[in-house]
């Protein structure tokens, strides 16, 4: 009697442990020549492709709705990239009529109603040439509209380059 019980304990144990035959642990080790790496390692590696993929198509979808919004002004990515400043000193120009702006929304509504650039408002609120603000009308409408409408990737863009030119701005 007594071996008939052990032989179907033994039975019942290796049926419960079948179960988990395929199940293989995270800190298994993954052999790719002279680095020991786990399994979690990978996966925490294909997370962060994923997480990137993510924000790629956020960045994507952003700049296609953004240049959307731009040709309703008549101008396109690379209109804006041709007139973008090249002197350091006509950046920071920019980003003070960007800064002066950005304190009065009404400008910025009142752009995105009439489809126009306020120049005159813009440069004499803000104390700049006027000459300078339409020579760069393009980037200006660019960075302006990138304010009004939630394009925070590109904003964030946007702050990278004023902390490039530093704190004038």
């Amino acid at each position: 009697m007594a071996s008939v019980s052990i032989r179907n304990r033994l039975i019942d144990y290796a049926r419960k442990e079948q179960r988990h035959t395929g199940t293989v642990s995270l800190d298994t080790p993954v052999s790719d020549g002279e680095n020991s790496r786990t399994l979690l390692d990978e996966t925490e590696s294909a997370s962060h492709e994923i997480e990137e993929r993510y924000e790629r198509l956020a960045a994507r979808n952003e700049i296609q709705e953004f240049a959307l919004q731009l040709s309703a002004f008549g101008l396109s990515l690379s209109d804006v990239a041709d007139s973008c400043p090249k002197q350091e000193r006509t950046l920071h120009t920019c980003m003070l009529a960007l800064a002066y702006a950005k304190e009065n929304p009404a400008l910025l509504e009142q752009m995105v109603a009439n489809r126009k650039l306020p120049l005159a408002q813009l440069s004499m609120g803000a104390g700049l040439e006027r000459k300078t603000l339409e020579r760069h009308r393009k980037y200006l409408v660019a960075i302006l509209l990138a304010y009004t409408n939630g394009f925070e990737i590109i904003r964030g863009h946007l702050r990278q380059i004023k902390r490039k030119e530093g704190p004038q701005a």
